[in-house]
């Protein structure tokens, strides 16, 4: 372990300053929320979430894992906020992925579960997309998803929603959605181009690993 953390001091994890970046949101839950039970649902915001979030409290961070579940993590949110309802719990989520269960948003409100919803809106299914930028030279196919008004989503079913285009106002955002009693979605509109590093390409060895200066684009 004190091997771990002197690579993590010696080689930290470094993202872009331009746009609202999905790594810094991160952090800000992360620092205005450090005790929060974090899930995920699948795609880019969940290695994201594993890479920037600081968890403090072992069992805190529910995720499916490798087995590619999308709409897992509103779902597991409802579940664990039931099973510590004293706790803040967040859900972290692509836009892609929520859409899947977002119908859930009604079991949330009928039974005033109070999660909280951060969405990395970039219009993409974006794991994907970074594939297919990184190794298809931007060969888009079926990845390009339909606008989505979350805000208006959240209000028709009874929920608060929050709109942030800036880095500026996320931590207003998160703030307004912890005090707010009801499920909350926070729509972030992240760059749609943002990938995720490190990651081995595929086929590849892991010391074939590439970073955002060797692999970005």
């Amino acid at each position: 372990m004190e091997k771990v953390q002197t690579w993590k001091r010696e080689y930290p994890l470094e993202f872009g300053e331009t746009g609202l970046k999905p790594q810094y949101i991160v952090r800000e839950i992360s620092r205005l929320c450090p005790d929060a039970i974090v899930c995920t649902e699948v795609g880019q915001h969940q290695m994201w979430a594993a890479q920037y979030f600081s968890h403090r409290h072992p069992r805190n961070f529910i995720s499916s894992g490798g087995l590619g579940t999308m709409g897992y993590g509103f779902p597991a949110s409802i579940g664990a906020k039931i099973g510590r309802p004293d706790e803040t719990v967040f859900d972290l989520a692509g836009d892609g992925s929520f859409t899947m269960n977002c119908q859930e948003l009604a079991t949330a409100v009928a039974y005033d579960v109070q999660v909280k919803v951060a969405i990395f809106n970039n219009g993409y299914l974006g794991m994907v997309r970074q594939w297919q930028e990184l190794f298809y030279d931007r060969r888009y196919s079926q990845t390009k998803l339909s606008e989505i008004n979350f805000v208006k989503l959240a209000d028709a079913f009874g929920a608060h929603g929050i709109r942030v285009d800036s880095p500026s106002e996320v931590a207003p955002a998160i703030e307004e959605a912890l005090a707010v009693p009801k499920p909350v979605i926070i729509d972030f509109r992240i760059e749609p181009e943002e990938c995720v590093f490190p990651m081995v390409p595929p086929g590849a060895a892991l010391n074939e690993i590439i970073d955002a200066k060797k692999g970005g684009v």
